[in-house]
């Protein structure tokens, strides 16, 4: 608050009226109605969050499958690789044993024929090794299968060798003659130094090799692994296929998906078992073959089936228990709701009760604060008929004080409070009355006043006496001499204290203060506070009161 002679502007906190601190009972939906709506959206919540579950999960083993599964690949084509690199070192040796001199010079040659038989010997799962002429003629061979008797000019593992000499070719699954089973045939053309082919050079190697190494992986029933060429041509698959299948077709699945990317996982029907699949698979353009590794789809969703079960047959029951609970709940509902009737009932009579209470301490309030304003009316009365100024002003002081106590009940009942009193209201009031009674020269004397908070009755009456005699004090001899200045009046709380300080920029105090009872009553009011006081002279006089809060 500011105050310019007897002009008053309050800067503190604003504090709402108080409104009614007793609400209406509000009425309660209907019981039953509220625990229908509370049981379906826990059911229709429950089926929600078990089906995002049973997607999530099913995405997760789907996830995972699909990484074991492109993890097998990579095997089946490490495991392809490892069978053409032996093949192309071989061959390749084959080929610098024979390539420096004409080959129908090895045509029927014992000794070149044992070298071979002791390359073949080397050689896992190898059972034949061939040279041929450019013409396809056979030249020198090791073969208990028959496999290279005749002329091969018409065969793949010729013809492509000679059309790309640069690579060791793998040829599609060929059979053997009787109960002899089926071999892959790797070859690799031989060139003179000018870069002529001269012939081709073939080795033959059991499907075994495949079969075995997938047989080792103790896959589950119903797995398949596949080398396939990329011209559709059957390399090795486990389980093998009967004789009769040894080509895909390249314009349908699966070399359709093949063609997408250079890997991948895709979900479908095998078309030599008809068995749907999740199947990994990756392109090897640089021995122009793919590799698959494939897991039928109940295997891989097996334990996905088991625990989406497993969980529905949880839900089903908690569901069941949700709906018993919710019929016992009811029934306690209907005998709540009877509770809360009666209840609400003496809610109201009780709260018409503390109306008629508050009614009361108002009009006590009231009732007290007028037979403060008729003894103040007394006291001005009396003031009129002394002509001793002492005396008048011994009356004023006396007036200002059961102002002051008046003030206070004045406050309660205008702000509709019972027994906490808005100082900030308070204050402002006082400070304006007080500055009204003593200003004597507009603008003379300026009050300023931070004050925020509430105080009970029993401490805010010696308060507001207290604030009323430093405050008088102040302002009848801090400016005694007609000077300008300023009195600032605050009072904050900190640290479970309040601390109350006038201070102003007067003529200070005097070495020996006068025989009134101000000083005394300042002290004696503080006790009361169950506080403690300073009085000291700063650039003007300064009282500092802290008491607990």
């Amino acid at each position: 608050m500011t105050m310019n002679g007897g002009s008053v502007a309050i800067n503190h906190p604003s504090r709402p009226d108080k409104e009614s601190e007793t609400a209406r009972p509000s009425r309660l939906p209907r019981p039953r109605l509220l625990l229908g709506l509370i049981t379906a959206i826990a059911v229709l919540g429950g089926m929600a969050g078990l089906s995002t579950l049973t997607w999530f999960d099913h995405q997760a083993t789907l996830a995972d499958w699909s990484s074991n599964l492109r993890l097998s690949a990579r095997l089946v084509e490490s495991h392809a690789r490892a069978a053409h690199n032996t093949a192309h070192a071989n061959l390749g040796m084959i080929i610098d044993h024979v390539a420096t001199r004409p080959l129908a010079t090895l045509k029927e040659s014992r000794p070149e024929r044992e070298w071979l038989d002791s390359v073949l010997a080397n050689l896992p799962y190898g059972v034949a090794i061939a040279i041929h002429d450019e013409r396809g003629d056979p030249i020198l061979a090791t073969d208990r299968m028959g496999l290279f008797a005749a002329n091969a000019a018409h065969r793949d593992y010729f013809a492509l060798p000679l059309a790309r000499p640069d690579r060791t070719v793998m040829s599609a699954v060929v059979s053997g003659r009787g109960d002899q089973g089926r071999v892959i045939i790797f070859s690799r053309a031989i060139q003179d130094r000018a870069g002529r082919s001269l012939g081709v050079a073939e080795i033959a190697v059991k499907t075994d090799y495949f079969i075995d190494f997938y047989r080792d992986m103790q896959p589950e029933p119903g797995s398949i692994f596949l080398v396939s060429r990329l011209d559709g041509g059957l390399v090795a698959r486990y389980p093998m296929p009967d004789a009769t299948f040894t080509r895909f077709d390249t314009t349908k699945p699966p070399f359709t998906r093949f063609a997408q990317a250079p890997s991948g996982v895709y979900r479908s029907a095998s078309v030599v078992d008809g068995i749907e699949r999740l199947v990994a698979y990756r392109n090897l353009p640089d021995l122009e073959m793919v590799v698959t590794s494939g897991m039928p789809t109940d295997t891989v969703f097996r334990e996905w089936s088991v625990r989406t079960k497993r969980n529905v047959l949880l839900f089903v029951g908690a569901m069941a228990l949700l709906l018993i609970l919710a019929a016992i709940t009811s029934e306690s509902l209907r005998h709540e709701t009877r509770l809360l009737t009666t209840g609400e009932r003496r809610t109201r009579d009780l709260t018409n009760a503390l109306a008629e209470k508050d009614v009361l301490f108002q009009e006590v309030h009231h009732r007290v604060k007028n037979n403060l304003q008729v003894i103040s009316s007394l006291l001005t009365m009396q003031s009129l008929h002394v002509t001793d100024e002492k005396v008048k002003a011994t009356l004023k002081d006396a007036l200002d004080r059961i102002h002051s106590m008046g003030l206070v009940h004045q406050t309660l009942y205008e702000r509709n409070l019972a027994s906490n009193v808005d100082l900030g209201t308070y204050f402002g009031k006082l400070a304006e009355a007080l500055a009204n009674s003593y200003s004597t020269t507009p603008g003379g004397v300026t009050v300023e006043v931070e004050v925020e908070g509430t105080l009970d009755l029993e401490r805010a009456v010696p308060l507001g006496m207290l604030a009323n005699e430093v405050l008088s004090n102040a302002l009848k001899h801090a400016f005694s001499d007609g000077r300008r200045g300023t009195i600032w009046v605050t009072l904050v709380r900190e640290a479970g204290e309040w601390h109350f300080t006038v201070r102003d920029n007067g003529v200070g105090m005097p070495d020996k203060p006068g025989r009134g009872i101000g000083i005394g009553l300042i002290r004696a009011l503080s006790r009361q506070l169950g506080g403690r006081s300073h009085i000291f002279v700063d650039e003007g006089t300064v009282v500092s009161v802290t008491f607990p809060a």
